[in-house]
């Protein structure tokens, strides 16, 4: 008899070649992981932007300060402006690092759980709102430390 089709294993081996194919480029669009990390990437960084405005409200009045040691020196009355930290808000700031802390951490997880193929790779949003805030949260706690704990 002659034999003129394909063996068993040559179908075999065409079919699992063309699984692979199609395998590769299955995500068509960002699935709700990918999406997830970088909604929290962004909340991220939101939250660094809280963080700072909550600090600034939070500090003394720096402009009031030369004027208030000028009048305190010249005529004895100072007290123009709020001269101390608002702690409320400094406590305020230290949860809000915490919340940016966790969303990064979190991101940086679920961008994790997504480097299977060869194609995906880190989001470098992560890493850079990661490094900001560890570095912002270090200087932080030298700076009010005392406060919150």
């Amino acid at each position: 008899m002659a034999d003129e089709g394909l063996s068993y294993d040559q179908i075999t081996e065409l079919l699992n070649k063309r699984d692979k194919e199609e395998s590769k480029d299955r995500r068509k669009k960002k699935d709700l992981v990918s999406r997830m990390a970088t909604i929290l990437s962004l909340g991220a960084w939101a939250v660094m932007i809280a963080v700072w405005v909550v600090l600034e409200t939070a500090a003394p009045d720096r402009e009031m300060m030369f004027i208030n040691t000028f009048f305190e020196a010249q005529f004895g009355v100072g007290g123009f402006g709020r001269q101390r930290w608002n702690y409320a808000l400094v406590y305020t700031a230290y949860v809000l690092f915490l919340i940016s802390l966790g969303a990064c951490a979190i991101a940086f997880i679920l961008n994790k759980m997504r480097m299977k193929r060869k194609g995906d790779k880190y989001k470098v949003s992560i890493f850079v709102i990661g490094g900001i805030t560890i570095i912002a949260f270090i200087f932080f706690l030298i700076e009010h430390g005392s406060v919150i704990f």
